[in-house]
């Protein structure tokens, strides 16, 4: 999908559950083994497993590498790419 504001694509692509490479990369929030949280050009994006692991990194090319044990890949918030709210935070306004 192309982001028509700044002519961004944002793709992901997992392979074997193991490597992950993700364009249209803002910025990353945090990062452990279990989870990696990132900005991305459709809104927040949290990705959760074991033994993760940042291999490369290019906020020029707004690209992530991501090498581990992949369960779970998750939007946090709609396409706008606008702040997203957690679940605790909309739950108790």
């Amino acid at each position: 999908m192309i982001d028509k504001k700044a002519g961004l694509t944002h793709k992901i692509i997992l392979e074997d559950r193991e490597r992950l490479i993700i364009t249209g990369v803002n910025k990353v929030k945090s990062f452990d083994k279990k989870e990696i949280s990132l900005e991305t050009i459709k809104g927040g994006l949290l990705i959760k497993g074991h033994e993760l692991g940042v291999k490369n990194l290019d906020l020029e090319r707004s690209e992530i590498e991501i090498e581990g044990n992949v369960d779970n890949i998750t939007y946090l918030s709609g396409r706008s790419g606008g702040s997203s709210k957690g679940v605790w935070e909309k739950i108790f306004k």
